[in-house]
């Protein structure tokens, strides 16, 4: 994963909301909205806020492994 194509996602129009997993972690970090992610200046972490806490998650980029789309809810 690059932070060219974080960027892109954050910025679609429409936004599509997506998660992001890091192996090491096991984990899945779901961004709902492009407010709620952004990457540092230098592109090096992508900096996640948590929906159910006053928090973020810091993660950095090169250990993104994969990226899932959420599914469409439109008829």
């Amino acid at each position: 994963m690059t932070p060219d194509q974080i960027k892109d996602l954050l910025h679609a129009t429409p936004f599509v909301p997506f998660s992001v997993y890091v192996a090491a972690e096991q984990k899945a970090y779901e961004i709902p909205h492009p407010d709620f992610a952004m990457l540092t200046h230098k592109n090096g972490v992508l900096i996640v806020a948590r929906t159910d806490a006053d928090a973020a998650h810091h993660i950095s980029v090169p250990l993104i492994t994969r990226i899932e789309m959420a599914e469409s809810t439109s008829p």
